[in-house]
């Protein structure tokens, strides 16, 4: 022990023990020492440490090829999960949030009669004009040979034109 931290030891020796069994203690550590550098510890075996650096190695090698499993794995769920959400997204925008408008030519835009230039327009009216007839003519009566669940039907045909011109 170098003379510095010899004198440490005893000054740190006599704060909790009295000078005479300061004195023992020091004694004591000396002897220690002296035992411990007349029998030093065997060196270690070559093959030994060797066998040891090779199991760190192969430790290593698992734990990054785990790793990169992991983490390769992860990415190809991350990947998946994605296109699941876009596709799972588009179905259910095509099928319920999205309008889809037809494209009209500028001429029928440009009229004053949108209703005469489209067609399918022009057809729904009619319908809706012609219900409209049979509704007047069933109330007034006219109409006598109709059943009773005719009002019922032409309001049933009413709404399901109504549907069908919401869908565009």
């Amino acid at each position: 022990m170098a003379d510095q931290t010899r004198e440490d030891l005893n000054d740190l020796l006599r704060q909790f023990l009295d000078p005479a069994q300061a004195e023992v203690a020091g004694k004591d550590v000396d002897a220690g020492e002296r035992l411990l550098d007349a029998s030093p510890a065997p060196a270690p075996n070559l093959e030994m440490i060797a066998r040891i650096k090779g199991e760190m190695t192969a430790a290593l090698a698992r734990r990054h090829r785990i790793r990169l499993i992991f983490r390769r794995s992860l990415a190809a769920a991350a990947v998946i999960a994605f296109a699941l959400l876009g596709l799972l997204d588009r179905s259910r925008t095509s099928d319920n949030n999205v309008f889809q408008a037809a494209i009209l030519p500028a001429a029928v835009w440009e009229s004053l009669d949108v209703a005469a230039d489209d067609l399918d327009l022009a057809r729904f009216t009619a319908e809706v004009r012609q219900i409209e007839t049979q509704l007047r003519d069933l109330e007034a009566g006219e109409d006598e040979a109709a059943d009773g669940g005719a009002v019922e039907d032409i309001e049933r045909e009413l709404r399901q034109i109504e549907t069908e011109l919401g869908k565009g």
